[in-house]
């Protein structure tokens, strides 16, 4: 996602969990409800100083309407193979020494 997307998915993701309405959060910021439908779509382009009202409103840093929060791009099917072999000899490895503990605390 591009730095514009992710302020509008940021936005959204942030109204919806205070609970806030478009214009709810309009009337917090002391604009119009279709100034900040045009900022959700991707068409409103706020001003460093509108941002931080976004922020207030939302009651977040403003940092947080930029912050990718995006899972990292998937594995590759190698990296996975090689990831779930790591853990196959993890744990077997490990079952190995509980087995040699127990037969110890048996004697």
């Amino acid at each position: 996602m591009d730095l514009d997307q992710i302020f509008v998915h940021n936005v959204k993701k942030w109204r919806k969990n205070r609970g806030l309405s478009q214009k709810s959060l309009a009337e917090r910021c002391n604009a119009a409800h279709s100034y900040i439908r045009q900022i959700e779509s991707g068409s409103g382009h706020p001003s460093f100083a509108f941002i931080g009202k976004l922020a207030n409103a939302l009651d977040i840093e403003a940092y947080r309407l930029f912050y990718d929060e995006t899972p990292a791009q998937a594995e590759t099917p190698s990296q996975t193979a090689y990831r779930e072999s790591i853990k196959t000899n993890f744990l077997e490895k490990m079952a190995g020494e509980i087995d040699t503990l127990i037969d110890k605390l048996k004697r």
